[in-house]
């Protein structure tokens, strides 16, 4: 219960920041005389994902990312990092999962959003931007940050021959040991929680509790290359979780980024996280 409480605790710490005077606000959407924003909706298991998709210019067909968002979170996380990779050729899908976040503009309750809810979202939009014909269907990556992280790990075995590599930032693969931190058996669950501010419901935890689900045995079958990025101040998501991560996958790296919490706020460590993203993914298309 120790770890949960100081998860809580700094979550809460930071909302607080966010609500006075000077705290955080949404940050400005990326723009730029190289590269154009389109609004794309993707239909996922009867829901409505609202994305943006940032596209360079220049002619042809382009690699492209697409970012996942962690618990609680939007599309616009991604907004400072977008203008350097789009910069760099690659279009870029930002989108919300459904019941995914307080300010998400898809459809879908957050009381039924789970981990395995939203991998279902990530397939649906995998689809859909392999089908664009800016897209280069051969050089699409996978990049998740926190609960987005975790999503893009248990995605990415099921989808070998469809994505080059994944980038995975700080993600949260502690979520089924929370889970069982939190409640012992299916029946402990309440129908409905609010936790970290956000109202979730029994098919959040439900599925993790089962004794013979281990996320490390469901990541491992990707044989591909895997990026991690994490902060050695991290106490949302320990380090330790990334470390193991790399033991268990055929081809990985992990940066750690020191000083660093759940979340890179300071410009030299914004600057570092894109710079390991985008020298990986060069080097990746590369091969």
């Amino acid at each position: 219960m120790k770890r949960l409480s100081l998860i809580i605790a700094a979550l809460l710490m930071a909302w607080a920041a966010a609500a006075q005077p000077g705290g955080w606000r949404m940050p400005q959407a990326p723009s730029g005389d190289s590269f154009e924003m389109k609004e794309i909706h993707v239909a996922s298991a009867g829901n409505d994902l609202y994305g943006e998709a940032y596209i360079p210019k220049a002619p042809g067909k382009h690699p492209a990312i697409i970012l996942s968002h962690g618990y609680g979170g939007s599309h616009a996380g991604f907004y400072s990092l977008i203008p350097d990779l789009v910069a760099e050729g690659y279009v870029c899908y930002c989108y919300d999962f459904a019941g995914g976040g307080r300010g998400s503009k898809s459809t879908g309750k957050s009381t039924d959003m789970s981990i395995f809810t939203e991998r279902v979202d990530l397939l649906n939009v995998l689809e859909a931007v392999r089908s664009w014909d800016c897209v280069d269907p051969d050089k699409v990556f996978l990049l998740g940050e926190s609960q987005g992280g975790c999503v893009s790990a248990i995605t990415a075995p099921r989808v070998q021959d469809k994505v080059r590599a994944i980038v995975l930032i700080y993600p949260a693969l502690c979520i089924p040991d929370d889970a069982r931190a939190l409640y012992k058996a299916a029946t402990d669950i309440p129908e409905e929680i609010n936790f970290m501010g956000l109202n979730i419901g029994k098919a959040y935890y439900e599925p993790l509790l089962d004794p013979s689900y281990d996320i490390y045995a469901e990541i491992a079958p990707f044989k591909k290359d895997v990026l991690i990025v994490h902060g050695t101040n991290d106490q949302l998501v320990k380090p330790e979780y990334s470390a193991l991560a790399t033991n268990v996958y055929a081809k990985s790296e992990l940066h750690l980024i020191f000083g660093a919490g759940h979340g890179f706020h300071q410009p030299e460590q914004q600057q570092l996280y894109s710079q390991y993203v985008r020298d990986f993914l060069k080097r990746m298309l590369a091969e």
